[in-house]
């Protein structure tokens, strides 16, 4: 009896073990968006010692990876009606029961690690192309041929053509075959063979950056796939993959993502390049597997590619492949035995013939009427696959196309300088007449305020390909606030012959670089996402010394973020020992706070991977040294003992302000927890948050530059310090060119905190010491614009002391223009803006003080020969004039507020009467100007 229960004891032990083992390895798979593998591909590897195709493993890592991809169910409940209307129209008879014939043009990628062509997977291009005859013979059921053999008397024309791609993405000839030298990113499983690809994220990035245009080209790769074998237990390579596709979708817009985004980036078949194309096609070159030599691991995966499901269902005899013509099978067939009938409920045998089985090449020679409809059916609706009828990929015409890749992102600058990019147009072939080509933006950005397009005019002379010039995009640098904008650029082309455009869109994104500027700045003053792959700034220490730490890692698609991302990554679990109690610290560099002011916050981001083992703890520790026991000293820290249900990098702050002056290290702890998966760390960033400082300085010598060609706003602060000046919003929207911003007057200048105007003696009419220059390359005086200049809380009292007023009794003069206007007066912070609304243009240098400054400085020589009378007026307000020669130009009415009221010329002794009834009762100023001279008056209306 002891023994019998020791023995049930040790069983339930070793079942339990074996099962967690096993749950672990899956987790492992499905969080790395490996190949999970189902029964049948197992069972593949051990009947043949390949898996004969991964796809349906690979639709589980897509719904995985891309949660609104529609599962099984949902798919066939869409295609079920579509299916259901060939069919009908087909029985009716009807016009509509005339399927089409579907052209789909193929680009073959051919990826090798610098082999010579014919040598490893550097396959030839005969090889290639045999492979497009292949398909052909298939899917055409052409007579003569292996793929017209017929055996079961049920195959069909599917109706569907291959043809290898003549033209490129940008419109250039091509054969169709693009070789891409590039070397697996990760080849740890075996380092001897540095050539293979072991990991499915590794051949999906490698598709996502080498795929043309998935509606426009059936794209397929031919790759070396190996490493650990798939059904290893603890480490899966891809040793034994023949080829697996990318099953079609019905979700165009995935999470927002466009049709070519996501996983549409991914779209197409892969598989060994030892089973591409067809040995009876061999001129001496093929590199081709034993069994597997006659195209049909393509035709099959192309079968899946065009929504075929394999015969057994993916199941057994009660799982439907949805097609009522290809009897119930119970499992894959290996062997071509007409007479095997694995379903016994169902008279017919396995249509072991059919190019969905597992069968070996020579076997297959059969797709039915209800797959064709199946498939007529995807073509006809499917994303991606409903696009290529309409591709002209496979014929060649004369087409003018951009052969220069333009940069993904032109980050602007903030001066008056520009980035040009110098683009390139030539032809496919010569056309029969000449063509003049030009460039059109159809993007967000403004041809001639964002950018222009210089020498946009190119010329093909008649049978030439050669274009006459060409063409350079300047973007222009400037200070806008505003958001990114798209450079989209189209081909239009002018020709009485037969040339025609790319219909491709040529994009770059211009990355705004100015913000708007609050009364407080946030500065990094360390931080790291681990993009650059670069950690040896940092210190790694294996406390519990297992020799598993924190790596950096780059995640393809992770899920974590948007795109690839890098991290860095640390284990509680590893497929080759199990279980891990980790210790593992990540510890920064020194980081410098000795100089910094404000508040200082440190940020990162973490996750736990998997969804379903994500109990992880972790604690984070700052110290003013990197020793371990100074960071566990440390009173501040942050520490998370689950990260249950966080299956994305959720950004964690800590105020750390308490270290302000000093230089500080933050340590990263994964500790306490065993047997989950792994935690990842991202973006560590230490931050100071100040208060926006004004400018006070003279800076005449290095004002802000900035192109100011349009309307918007822009703020100019000072090149050195980044101190704030002010900000315009160019509300007229003229083009002043390149305008410059600067401190022309500061204290220190002028000698006192306030300083009289044009020899003005009352200290009331006195203005503040300091003034602003504004220079434009282009001069206007008649645009309206909004100015904030921004002065310090210490110079605005400085001037109320000096002159008795306060910050209320302001206006701004613009020297240049002699524009006096009221200014309005908000907080910054502790300081001030004071926001002028002009009409005169902006050019010019600004004063500012009362009314009283600027309206009493008048010239001796009129104020003796000019005087106005009566004041007050009820009526009539005349101008007199000693004699003659003292003629006045013009003069200028005035209000309190500084509004201009009146401006008139005076041609002759008429205009020096001026009616005053539409006034209302109350102090006004008349401004009357002669030559550069002036006279200011107050009167009084009653």
């Amino acid at each position: 009896m002891k023994n019998s229960t020791l023995s049930a004891l040790l069983f339930i032990l070793f079942v339990s073990f074996s099962l967690k083992a096993q749950n672990n390895q899956n987790k492992k798979a499905t969080n790395g968006q490996n190949f999970q593998l189902t029964d049948q591909t197992k069972e593949s590897i051990n009947q043949t010692g390949f898996a004969r195709c991964l796809t349906d493993e690979n639709e589980q890592a897509l719904q995985q990876q891309y949660r609104n991809r529609a599962d099984r169910t949902d798919f066939e409940n869409w295609l079920a009606p579509k299916i259901a209307e060939i069919k009908a129209n087909r029985a009716s008879q009807r016009s509509e029961s005339q399927q089409v014939i579907y052209n789909i043009p193929v680009v073959i990628h051919v990826v090798h690690t610098g082999e010579a062509v014919g040598t490893g997977p550097n396959i030839t291009d005969a090889q290639a192309l045999s492979q497009i005859q292949v398909l052909n013979e298939d899917y055409r059921r052409l007579a003569g041929t292996p793929g017209g053999a017929n055996t079961t008397g049920l195959a069909v024309d599917v109706e569907i053509n291959f043809c290898i791609a003549q033209v490129d993405p940008n419109g250039a000839p091509t054969t169709g075959i693009v070789r891409h030298n590039i070397t697996p990113y990760s080849n740890s499983q075996t380092p001897a063979d540095p050539t293979d690809w072991e990991t499915r994220p590794n051949v999906e990035s490698m598709k996502s950056v080498t795929q043309w245009d998935p509606t426009k080209y059936l794209n397929m790769w031919t790759i070396n796939p190996g490493g650990n074998p798939l059904n290893d237990l603890f480490n899966p390579g891809l040793g034994g993959l023949l080829g697996y596709a990318q099953f079609p979708d019905n979700t165009p817009n995935l999470q927002g993502l466009n049709p070519t985004g996501g996983m549409a980036s991914t779209d197409g078949v892969v598989a060994g390049y030892y089973v591409m194309g067809t040995i009876a096609e061999d001129d001496g070159t093929f590199m081709l597997d034993g069994t597997y030599n006659l195209g049909r691991t393509m035709t099959h995966e192309v079968g899946h590619w065009l929504g075929l499901r394999h015969i057994w269902g993916d199941g057994n005899c009660s799982v439907d492949d949805y097609c009522a013509d290809t009897p119930n099978a119970a499992a894959p067939n290996y062997t071509c035995n007409l007479f095997n009938n694995s379903c016994t409920d169902d008279p017919d045998f396995d249509q072991v013939q059919n190019y969905m089985d597992y069968t070996n090449d020579a076997c297959m020679d059969t797709f039915t009427q209800d797959q064709k409809d199946r498939i007529q059916a995807i073509m006809a609706s499917a994303p991606r696959r409903a696009e290529l009828n309409s591709s002209t990929a496979c014929s060649i015409s004369p087409t003018v196309y951009v052969t220069t890749a333009l940069p993904e992102n032109v980050t602007e600058g903030s001066d008056c300088n520009f980035q040009d990019i110098t683009i390139d147009l030539t032809m496919s072939i010569a056309g029969n007449a000449s063509a003049t080509a030009s460039l059109v933006n159809t993007g967000t950005a403004t041809e001639n305020e964002d950018f222009e397009l210089i020498n946009n005019s190119v010329t093909f002379a008649s049978g030439s390909t050669t274009p006459s010039n060409s063409v350079t995009l300047r973007i222009f640098n400037d200070n806008f606030v505003e958001a990114d904008e798209t450079i989209s650029l189209s081909v239009n082309v002018s020709t009485t012959g037969n040339v025609t455009a790319s219909s491709n869109v040529y994009e770059t994104m211009i990355i705004n670089d100015d913000e708007a500027v609050t009364t407080t700045t946030t500065t990094d003053i360390f931080f790291d996402d681990f993009n650059d792959g670069d950690v040896s700034d940092w210190s790694f220490i294996d406390s519990d010394g297992d020799t598993n730490n924190w790596i950096p890692v780059t995640l393809t698609d992770s899920g974590l973020g948007a795109g690839d991302i890098s991290v860095l990554r640390s284990f509680s679990w590893v497929s080759t020992t199990g279980a891990l109690t980790p210790d593992n610290w990540a510890i920064t560099p020194a980081i410098d706070l000795t100089s910094v002011t404000g508040s200082l916050q440190l940020q990162w981001k973490i996750a736990a991977v998997d969804p379903d083992w994500d109990v992880e703890n972790y604690t984070v520790y700052v110290a003013t040294s990197n020793t371990i026991t100074a960071l566990q000293a440390s009173p501040t820290s942050f520490n998370e003992s689950t990260l249950d249900g966080i299956n994305t990098l959720t950004t964690r702050t800590l105020d750390i302000s308490s270290f302000i002056g000093q230089t500080i290290y933050v340590g990263f702890r994964h500790h306490n927890v065993s047997d989950q998966f792994s935690i990842e760390l991202d973006d560590v960033r230490v931050s100071a948050t100040f208060d926006t400082s004004v400018q006070t300085d003279v800076n005449t010598s290095t004002p802000d530059q900035f192109n100011l060609l349009t309307s918007g706003l822009v703020y100019s602060t000072d090149v050195t310090t980044g101190d704030i000046m002010t900000d315009i919003d160019n509300t007229s929207g003229f083009n002043y060119g390149c305008a410059t911003v600067a401190v022309s007057r500061d204290v220190a200048t002028a000698g006192a905190d306030a300083v009289a105007y044009n020899g003005g003696t009352d200290p009331a009419g006195y203005v503040t010491a300091k003034t602003f220059d504004i220079t434009t390359a282009n001069a206007s005086t008649s645009d309206a614009a909004t100015i904030n200049f921004y002065f310090t809380q210490a110079e605005i009292s400085a001037w109320e002391t000096a002159t008795g007023n306060t910050i209320n009794d302001l206006f701004v003069l613009n020297e240049t223009t002699g524009e006096v206007v009221a200014v309005t007066n908000s907080t910054f912070g502790s300081d001030y803006k004071l926001t002028a609304n002009l009409s005169m243009g902006i050019a010019g240098t600004y004063y500012f003080g009362s009314q009283l400054a600027f309206l009493s400085n008048n010239d001796f020589e009129l104020a003796n020969s000019i005087s106005i009378y009566p004041n007050p007026t009820v009526s009539v307000l005349n101008i007199k004039v000693d004699n003659q020669n003292d003629m006045p130009d013009s003069y200028k009415v005035y209000n309190m507020l500084g509004q201009l009221l009146i401006d008139n010329k005076i041609n002759n002794t008429s205009d020096l009467t001026i009616d005053t009834t539409p006034f209302s009762d109350g102090m006004y100023f008349i401004k009357i100007s002669k030559s550069n001279r002036n006279l200011t008056l107050p009167f009084i209306k009653k």
